[in-house]
C-alpha cells in the first residue's frame, strides 16, 4: 500500500445489506458479520435486486455510525451506489454518504486478505505523530475489481 492521497469527495447514495459490528467481532470467524454480507454479493443476490447500479456496478462498503473510535462498534453497509432512496428495494437499507474530506489508500492483491492488511496499515498510519485526525463519520471502500480496492477514510 502506497502513501495516502488527500481528496475531497462528493456525496453519494448506497443501497445494500447492513449490519452492526466491531473490529473485535470481525477478528473472529464465529462473530464476524461482514463475510456473510460478501457471500450474498458474490452469489449475485444483490445485483438482481438493484438493477440501476451506478459506479459501473462496483461494490461499496461503507462504515459509519461509529460509537467512539476505531475500537468501538460501528455500522457497515455493503452494496452498490444508486441515485437515491427511490432505488432502494424493500428489505434493503439505503444510506446517504455526504461529501467530505478523505485520505484515499489503495489495497492491491486478492481479497479479503489485501483489504484486512490495508486496514491494519491504515490504523497504524493514523497512530503516527503528525497524521491527520480521523473524523469517524463515513469511511468507505470501492472494490474496483477483485485485486484492487480504494479505501477512503474521513479526516477532520
Amino acid at each position: 500500500m502506497g502513501k495516502p492521497v488527500r481528496t475531497s469527495e462528493s456525496g453519494f447514495f448506497v443501497a445494500g445489506y447492513e449490519a452492526r459490528t466491531s473490529r473485535v467481532a470481525e477478528a473472529h470467524p464465529q462473530t464476524a458479520k461482514i463475510p456473510a454480507l460478501w457471500e450474498k454479493i458474490e452469489r449475485g443476490e444483490l445485483e438482481a435486486l438493484i438493477p440501476k447500479r451506478l459506479a459501473k456496478g462496483k461494490p461499496f462498503v461503507v462504515y459509519y455510525n461509529y460509537e467512539s473510535d476505531s475500537g468501538g462498534p460501528f455500522s457497515v453497509l455493503l452494496g452498490y451506489q444508486v441515485i437515491g432512496q427511490a432505488d432502494v428495494p424493500k428489505g434493503l437499507s439505503g444510506l446517504n454518504v455526504p461529501a467530505g474530506r478523505y485520505l484515499m489508500f489503495t489495497a492491491e492483491g486478492p481479497r479479503p486478505g489485501s483489504v484486512a492488511q490495508a486496514w491494519h496499515e491504515i490504523h497504524t498510519y493514523f497512530e503516527q505523530s503528525g497524521a491527520p485526525q480521523r473524523a469517524y463519520t463515513f469511511d468507505y471502500e470501492v472494490h474496483e475489481n477483485s485485486l484492487r480496492v480504494s479505501v477512503f477514510v474521513a479526516i477532520r
